[in-house]
């Protein structure tokens, strides 16, 4: 990929978040907040860190004022009070439900780096309000997913892209033997574009599933320890998070990563 300019990336994330423009990350997903109108309460987010649900406000920005959003605690890439977005990614069909993005270093999707060249936005957290849960089981969930060879498409870094409008990270099939097949996306398609495809066997994602997680040696200058939980509203809809948790003695530098996985349309 074309090691793009930072400026260039810059002037995406701005489209991305004031003027909401450009794919998929800038879509509104059911009534779309209004800015001035004062935050509004997603208490069921999981932020980088751990899987405690948390309070998260959202404050959506202006032409001249970035969105923002509010938490009492602390998390590896949101600091406590008010924290500048600059980037987020909404699904249409999911109501209640925003992913959100802080500058930081987004040449990465999961444990596949570097990629992406020149993206500075980075996932912090997923806002979800109260109308979302986590499912008790987590390979029960994942089990009947993988019955069906269900198709997910990952938007980590609220999928911004140096070349143009946001589009999907990764697109995700389970297997029915209990693993999954990845394709990471490096660009944007029809523009320059690169497909990572990596596998994941039915062993490693049980791994994932428990809540001791998966140790990867996938990069070694990225320890991480691989999880992945479900969640659904009321109306049965689901979603999926994968979060990657620095591994003990790894680098003070590395903050690990969350993503958002959402069924493919």
């Amino acid at each position: 990929m074309n090691a793009a300019a930072p400026l260039r990336a810059a002037a995406l994330l701005g489209c991305a978040l004031v003027a909401g423009c450009g794919g998929g990350g800038g879509a509104a997903a059911g009534p779309a907040p209004v800015a001035g109108a004062g935050p509004l309460a997603y208490d069921h987010s999981v932020a980088l860190g751990g899987w405690q649900a948390q309070p998260i406000g959202y404050s959506a920005g202006s032409a001249t004022t970035p969105a923002t959003v509010s938490t009492a605690s602390a998390s590896a890439l949101l600091a406590a009070g008010s924290n500048a977005l600059v980037a987020i990614h909404q699904e249409p069909a999911l109501a209640g439900l925003i992913e959100v993005c802080v500058s930081g270093d987004g040449q990465s999707t999961n444990v596949v780096a570097p990629i992406n060249l020149g993206v500075i936005a980075q996932s912090a957290a997923v806002l979800l309000d109260a109308g979302w849960s986590p499912l008790a089981d987590p390979a029960a969930a994942w089990a009947a997913l993988a019955a069906r060879q269900a198709v997910l498409d990952g938007w980590e870094n609220c999928g911004v892209k140096p070349e143009g409008a946001p589009s999907p990270s990764s697109r995700l099939t389970a297997q029915a033997g209990g693993g999954y097949a990845e394709d990471v996306y490096d660009g944007n398609p029809g523009t320059t574009y690169n497909v990572v495809s990596q596998t994941v066997t039915a062993a490693q994602m049980a791994a994932m599933l428990s809540a001791t997680g998966y140790a990867t040696s996938a990069d070694p200058t990225r320890p991480l320890q691989l999880y992945w939980r479900f969640y659904a509203d009321a109306a049965g809809h689901q979603l999926a998070i994968e979060m990657g948790l620095p591994q003990a003695g790894a680098p003070a530098a590395l903050k690990g990563f969350i993503a958002l996985y959402v069924p493919a349309p």
